[in-house]
């Protein structure tokens, strides 16, 4: 596999990355809108990538992690159609490295998948992963390569929009840690919340697992929000942005 373009459909953002072999050259980030129909996807790939780009590379494999099954679709007629090549979309059926202790297999997100293979393939295990989106999701990996499972729990973001929707006087604050714990206005109060509220929560969780699992495990965070709380954290270890997008090729180079 010489060239990959590897593209991760979450809720609420995608992300594509462009791999030349084993380097990732860029990425790009869209917000995801499942109203796009495959033209609007192709038009949005030419202006990011570049028709050139796309013309000289010709033996471009395109794979697919997808939560949102319309966009799913789309990308999939999108590809077959403009760019002449089979995707691969990634389930559980294809995924070979680990194995998947979790019912059904298919209800794991392909994203989940991609990163708890890219995980074990670069630290092996035991692993917990803790990617930050649009939930807080936690991932665990086995020493021997078994996706365990994990837990799923409001993000950031989701947890912010929520108070601002529910509350009438509570306002949309910048996801920000404040200066001091105690809060002294209603943004600083609710950034204490929000922020150190799942900073503890993400720790609690991960020394919970790491008792069940009786063994060290090395804590990898993921999504847009792990920059920002790895630093306070007291659990996480390593922190990867595009440990999605390297599972995804991982997954790829397997078949």
């Amino acid at each position: 596999m010489k060239n990959l373009l590897a593209i991760d459909v979450g809720n609420t953002q995608t992300t594509i990355g462009l791999f030349e072999g084993k380097i990732l050259k860029e990425t790009w980030r869209l917000s995801t809108r499942v109203a796009r129909t495959g033209d609007e996807l192709w038009i949005n790939l030419r202006q990011l990538v570049g028709p050139e780009w796309i013309a000289e590379h010709s033996e471009l494999a395109v794979s697919i992690a997808s939560v949102v099954p319309e966009l799913t679709r789309a990308l999939v007629q999108m590809v077959k159609t403009r760019m002449r090549t089979d995707p691969l979309v990634i389930t559980a059926d294809v995924v070979k490295k680990i194995r998947i202790a979790y019912h059904p297999p298919q209800a794991v997100g392909a994203d989940r998948l991609c990163g708890a293979v890219a995980g074990f393939n670069r630290w092996k295990g035991p692993l917990i992963l803790v990617d930050m989106g649009t939930a807080t999701v936690f991932d665990v990996v086995s020493e021997d390569g078994v996706y365990l499972g994990g837990l799923i729990a409001p993000g950031l973001l989701t947890a912010a929009e929520s108070l601002h929707r529910a509350a009438a006087l509570l306002p949309l604050v910048d996801l920000k840690f404040p200066s001091d714990v105690i809060g002294d206005s209603t943004e600083s109060s609710m950034q204490s919340g929000i922020l150190y509220g799942a900073l503890e929560m993400i720790d609690g969780v991960v020394e919970r697992i790491q008792r069940q699992i009786s063994r060290p495990a090395k804590v990898v965070a993921t999504g847009g929000f792990a920059v920002l709380l790895q630093p306070m954290s007291r659990t996480i270890t390593v922190v990867e942005p595009d440990l999605v997008l390297h599972g995804i090729r991982d997954i790829t180079e397997e078949q």
